[in-house]
């Protein structure tokens, strides 16, 4: 028999270890990332990015060739959970900035851990379980730097921004027949620095350089909602091959809700130069206050969406042979406020489409063929409103579940590895600095059933 407490171990070891990964300094440079709470990740699974982002009406832990999986965006599907299963993802992220005037091209890439999460079973009579981690929701980090004049003189100004926000998280769900419902709650916690530096260039007087700074630190609770209702349309058996055909019809709806998260604000306000290591050495400090309290009010979202299935139920168990489903998601982000101010911001709103299928997966004759291939579509509009002209979004995804163990007979476990790549853009013609973006991105999920009762001949 083995130990939970061991899981337990195995997980928070991943996680203390795993934590300073998710606050530190990314390698991007995008600034659009300057606005708001930052690039806005989500914090999706791997799974839900590679079928466009669907996430209100997807689930799965029912069928043996899909495995078991956390879907943080529904906390309804947590019913779901059979075997105890850790969740692992990460990120790598590629932008292509460009900028019309003046003309030019930036290229970045950096490496994100998406997710840490652990789905518990609590009660498989009742479909009660639970799940619990650390994922990063938003992520800050640009350098500008601006060319200009006054007076004659030739200044130039360093724009530097880090930081984001993070969310520790632990939800329940709980299902009757076919309906479904949970919800998530923990803490919203994270850091954001902002930094101006000022040059001038004069060849007869000297000024020194100025240096703007301030850093928040922000926490809050957060309470996020979710339901799903499935049911079956039609039903065709097959006697001579011992198989049943299921096509069912999941409904799912998710929200969070808005709330004020208390911040800590330190402002300094210096002049400074380089010393001989190239390293910033204040000079004067010309104003200085810390611990400046304040809230960042954070709006409500809500999440719409509906999937199709088909399931096959054999000799071998249940599996999925296809899903195709819609998703409409939108934000209030016009009722964003820091320290009271609004921003760059506008309302978003996001259209996903996605489908998956796996070619044969219930005869167990082809590795390749028990394999789950997904696609998607996203076109929607983002929340950061730099410039007036709004930022349209779209793009495309692919990816596959791929089974690493056990793929023509299955037992107890389950190691799937699922992968996703997203391309596509912020901002269009409209725009004077549009950014492309590559995301490839991999998960690992690993499932188990634990507290076996030992058998004696």
């Amino acid at each position: 028999m083995r130990s939970v407490s061991l899981t337990m171990f195995r997980f928070f070891t991943v996680l203390v270890f795993g934590f300073p990964l998710l606050t530190a300094h990314a390698q991007e440079n995008s600034p659009f990332s300057r606005y708001g709470m930052g690039d806005w990740y989500q914090g999706q699974h791997i799974i839900s990015r590679a079928m466009g982002g669907l996430g209100a009406a997807y689930a799965d832990g029912t069928s043996n060739n899909n495995g078991q999986t956390i879907n943080f965006a529904n906390p309804a599907t947590y019913s779901n959970l059979y075997m105890v299963s850790y969740d692992i993802g990460l990120t790598i992220d590629s932008r292509t900035l460009r900028s019309i005037n003046p003309d030019g091209k930036f290229v970045s890439a950096n490496f994100i851990p998406s997710y840490f999460a652990l789905g518990i079973p609590l009660n498989k009579t009742r479909n009660i379980g639970m799940a619990f981690g650390l994922r990063p929701l938003s992520r800050v980090n640009y350098s500008i730097t601006e060319a200009g004049n006054a007076a004659g003189d030739s200044i130039s100004t360093l724009y530097q921004g880090s930081g984001g926000l993070n969310q520790l998280f632990v939800g329940l769900g709980k299902k009757w027949k076919g309906f479904s419902v949970g919800f998530n709650t923990g803490v919203n916690f994270g850091r954001k620095e902002v930094s101006t530096f000022v040059g001038f260039a004069n060849d007869t007087i000297t000024y020194n350089k100025s240096k703007s700074t301030s850093i928040t630190n922000f926490s809050a609770f957060f309470l996020s909602l979710g339901t799903q209702y499935e049911f079956t349309l039609k039903t065709k058996s097959y006697p001579s091959f011992k198989t049943v055909n299921k096509y069912m019809l999941r409904l799912g709806v998710t929200g969070n809700l808005g709330n004020n998260m208390s911040a800590t604000q330190d402002i300094d306000h210096t002049t400074y130069a380089y010393n001989s290591l190239g390293a910033v050495s204040t000079i004067d400090t010309v104003y200085s206050k810390s611990k400046i309290k304040g809230t960042i009010t954070m709006p409500a979202s809500y999440a719409a969406g509906i999937t199709l299935r088909k399931t096959t139920q054999a000799p071998r168990g249940l599996f999925d042979i296809w899903s195709l489903g819609a998703e409409y998601t939108a934000t209030k982000w016009s009722q964003y406020r820091f320290y009271d101010q609004p921003d760059q911001l506008t309302d978003s709103w996001m259209f996903k489409v996605g489908a998956s299928f796996s070619p044969d997966p219930v005869s167990g004759r082809s590795y390749w063929g028990s394999v789950n291939y997904r696609l998607g579509f996203f076109l929607g509009k983002d929340y950061v409103d730099a410039d007036g002209n709004g930022l349209k979004m779209y793009g495309v995804s692919f990816g596959t579940g791929i089974p690493i163990r056990k793929w023509n007979s299955y037992t107890n476990q389950f190691a799937i590895v699922n992968t996703s790549m997203q391309f596509g853009k912020r901002g269009d013609s409209k725009n004077n600095v549009t950014e492309g973006f590559f995301r490839l991105s991999f998960g690992l999920s690993l499932s188990d059933i634990w507290f076996i009762k030992r058998k004696y001949d």
